[in-house]
């Protein structure tokens, strides 16, 4: 146990130290550690922090793929939903991966992920993180066009957030929304007000310096030159004075601009000019191409032709070595590739030559021991071969009588085996032909019976379909009579009561002339027959609508389907008070798209999972329903009756049906219903 928290201990302080490197400019360093220890680290928790943190490096330097699967990765390893830190892990990782969405394109996943993180947040009173994320969905209603959402989410982050970051951010995104409304004045308040926060703290000087620039482009198009040329000026002082070369480069490329557009040609030549210079030291390729092309232009505003040839001739040599710079950059390094690769070479031959004269030098000293020894060998066998010799002839005869011998056994050994392998040859016949036979009768028998088993399976198919068939003749008969007998019912009501009224109110309207005094009597007619006709219309809703509570409903239509099918069904509410005092209206519409949405899936999808999830939030209801079936092909296919209906139900609230489906990846439904009318 205490090895146990020995260990953890120990990994909560290299993960503290990997997250002060980051946060502290040393993201690199950060970056390596974090990858070293990811592989050692035991404990969960270790786990998830380091995924994180590789998720918010993958994140800056815009690896959006590989911020999306660190996220991830931190989302398993983290323990329980209920421990606060794991709860907060949870939070930011919902952040990363809208904003990894968002940054793919992906608006709608990213809507998603933005809402689970500030229900989540509000739920767990994380209060920071909670408006972190509406900030985050407004700027997805920006994407969306949906400026006025995007609006009211911003002034609520305002209003109610403490964190300035936030606020300087949504200063920042309200000046942007206006400035694309072309609605100058009210852009320039609010990024004034971003200029107020910028200046209290000095680690804010580069946002500050990006604020002050955008009043100017605003003031331009508003067509104030001089102010948007104040501006200008003072952006570029603070990135001058900040040493931010390159901002400060492009707003002198903005103001020579500008004071050519005005035709001040000197000042602008001399703007234009010095900014050369500078390009040339930054590598700022695009900014010194383009101050050749303004000179070359003041050069043939002031008919000085030689001049502007020259800078149109700079212009293009640049914008020449622009395209060309890649091939050469290539070029030379195949070329220094090769080169090395020779070299390599050399060095190894020279090293085998080396290493050959030594073994060279080895095998002539061997060469010579093995010729001494071979002399001493000879004087040895001169010795003993006339001994050899002398018993060679004997031993020559022996062996022919032996070999002989042998010949003859040979000979009667090979009949014998010939004998045999004749035997065994017949018998393996005589037991083939009755085996063979057995496996064709066995074939066939195989073949009749899987013939059997497919009539067989054809057959209880159709038995199930005619089953299915009668099945829903009886629903549809029932169905049929069921509404037979309420119109019955309103028809019985409407003529006893409701007509009866009316007969009396209009006999009344005739003795009007000369009975005035009974339009007393008119009146609380007509307010019988209009409470009768409200009673009518809230009798029409279903009985189940009327007497229970809308969130209890679809759990119990939620337990029926389960225990009907295999089918898994994971649904989430938010908040289920203000969901049950929805108007009961709304709520049978909601109860039949609901209906609607899981028969389909249960129909057609063949899917083991539904996700479905109803949250009410800034008097807006989002409905999203998603299962992991085999989908269809939304530029192939049409909409079906339920969907149509869905999309009628929806359209009659000024409500927004989206369905994002592919083949083998399920289907997703997004419904957005406002509350109140826009």
């Amino acid at each position: 146990m205490a090895q146990t928290v020995t260990t953890i201990n120990e990994e909560n302080k290299k993960v503290d130290s990997l997250y002060y490197y980051f946060n502290n400019g040393s993201d690199k360093k950060a970056y390596k550690q974090a990858k070293h220890l990811l592989p050692v680290f035991k404990t969960n928790k270790a786990l998830a922090n380091t995924n994180l943190l590789l998720a918010y490096y993958h994140n800056k330097y815009a690896a959006i793929d590989s911020s999306i699967y660190y996220t991830q990765q931190a989302l398993k390893s983290k323990t329980t939903v209920n421990d606060s830190l794991g709860i907060r892990l949870t939070i930011l990782a919902y952040q990363l991966l809208a904003m990894n969405n968002k940054k793919k394109g992906l608006y709608h996943e990213s809507k998603k992920w933005h809402i689970q993180g500030a229900e989540l947040s509000e739920k767990y009173n994380e209060t920071n993180l909670y408006y972190s994320h509406l900030h985050g969905l407004a700027s997805t209603y920006i994407a969306f066009g949906k400026n006025q959402q995007a609006l009211e989410l911003l002034e609520k982050c305002i209003k109610y957030s403490k964190d300035e970051e936030i606020i300087l951010g949504s200063y920042i995104n309200l000046g942007s929304i206006y400035s694309s409304l072309n609605q100058y004045n009210i852009s320039n308040n609010y990024l004034k007000k971003a200029k107020v926060i910028c200046e209290k703290d000095p680690n804010n000087t580069q946002a500050l310096t990006n604020v002050i620039l955008n009043i100017g482009d605003n003031y331009l198009n508003n067509g104030e030159i001089n102010k948007a040329l104040l501006h200008f000026y003072e952006a570029k002082d603070l990135s001058f004075k900040n040493k931010f070369y390159d901002l400060d480069l492009i707003i002198t490329d903005k103001i020579g601009t500008l004071l050519y557009n005005e035709q001040r040609d000197h000042d602008a030549l001399l703007i234009f000019t010095s900014a050369i210079p500078k390009a040339m030291s930054l590598g700022a390729l695009d900014v010194l191409m383009h101050s050749y092309l303004m000179l070359e232009k003041i050069a043939v505003r002031e008919d000085d032709y030689n001049s502007a040839y020259n800078y149109g001739k700079r212009y293009y040599q640049i914008k020449d070595s622009i395209e060309n710079s890649q091939k050469e950059k290539e070029i030379n390094r195949l070329e220094v590739k090769f080169e090395t690769l020779e070299k390599e070479k050399k060095i190894k031959l020279l090293q085998i030559e080396n290493l050959n004269k030594s073994l060279n030098i080895k095998n002539k000293d061997a060469d010579i021991e093995k010729y001494k020894l071979q002399q001493a060998i000879i004087a040895k066998q001169n010795e003993n071969q006339v001994l050899q010799l002398q018993n060679g002839v004997e031993k020559r005869k022996n062996e022919i009588a032996l070999l002989k011998e042998k010949e003859a056994l040979k000979a009667v050994e090979l009949d014998r085996e010939k004998t045999i392998k004749y035997i065994v040859l017949v018998a393996f016949f005589i037991l083939l032909v009755p085996i063979v036979a057995l496996l064709i009768i066995y074939y066939q028998k195989l073949q009749a019976q899987g013939l059997l088993n497919l009539k067989e399976k054809e057959i209880n198919a159709q038995r199930v379909n005619s089953l299915k068939k009668d099945q829903e003749l009886k629903l549809i008969k029932a169905s049929v009579e069921g509404q037979n007998q309420e119109r019955k019912k309103i028809a019985q009501e409407m003529h006893d009561s409701i007509g009866g009224n009316l007969a009396a109110i209009k006999l009344q309207f005739s003795q009007l002339t000369y009975h005035p005094e009974k339009m007393e009597l008119i009146y609380s007619q007509l307010d019988d027959t209009y409470e009768q006709v409200r009673n009518l219309s809230h009798n029409l809703l279903p009985k189940k609508i009327i007497e229970n509570d809308f969130v209890f409903l679809i759990k119990e239509y939620i337990y029926t389907v389960e225990d009907a099918s295999e089918i898994s069904i994971n649904v989430s509410f938010f908040d289920e008070e203000k969901i049950n005092e929805l108007d009961k209206i709304l709520q049978n519409e909601l109860f039949s798209i609901f209906q609607e949405l899981t028969t389909n899936t249960l129909k057609y999808a063949k899917a083991k999972t539904i996700d479905i999830q109803l949250d009410l939030l800034n008097e807006c209801i989002f409905f999203v329903y998603e299962d992991d079936g085999i989908g269809f092909d939304l530029s192939k296919t049409t909409l079906g009756i339920g969907l149509t209906n869905i999309k009628n139900r929806v359209e009659n609230y000024n409500g927004i049906l989206h369905i994002d489906s592919k083949l083998e990846r399920g289907t997703s439904i997004n419904i957005e219903i406002p509350l109140k009318v826009q």
